[in-house]
């Protein structure tokens, strides 16, 4: 898997450096969506020189590229997730757990369908859309 995103990196014209594999890395291992603020303190202490600005650049990069996905937390605060997607620029939303911060994907979109609706009822063209889901996973639930 990890490979996958390596080659995303290569194709976009990223360096594949230590700081932006600690990055994958920490995404690969926790499966859960962070704040930049979460991973530089998870991995600032493997480099003598790991900023947060650098951390906030990097975050942002990977979404740019689809490796990672941004979502809106509490407060209005950023997150992000590595997206799983086999293609991450194909049409997909992801589905957040409110508990435990895992996030899934979800492959199926019927937006196109009630796209006209909104169009007529709004007087506005509709060029793109975004979708945060959230929910509670099926181990989140089987706790309770």
């Amino acid at each position: 898997m990890k490979e996958r995103y390596i080659e995303i990196l290569r194709e976009n014209g990223l360096k594949i450096t230590p700081k932006r594999e600690a990055i994958l890395d920490f995404f690969l291992k926790n499966k859960i969506y962070a704040t930049p603020e979460e991973v530089w303190k998870s991995l600032k202490n493997n480099f003598k020189k790991l900023g947060l600005p650098t951390i906030y650049r990097n975050l942002e990069e990977f979404n740019q590229i689809g490796i990672l996905t941004k979502i809106e937390g509490d407060e209005n605060r950023a997150y992000y997730a590595l997206c799983e997607a086999e293609n991450p620029f194909s049409h997909h939303h992801h589905i957040v757990c409110i508990k435990c911060h895992k996030v899934g994907l979800v492959e199926i979109c019927n937006f196109d369908e009630i796209t006209k609706k909104i169009e007529k009822m709004s007087g506005f063209k509709v060029i793109e859309h975004s979708l945060q889901i959230k929910g509670i996973c099926k181990n989140c639930l089987r706790k309770h």
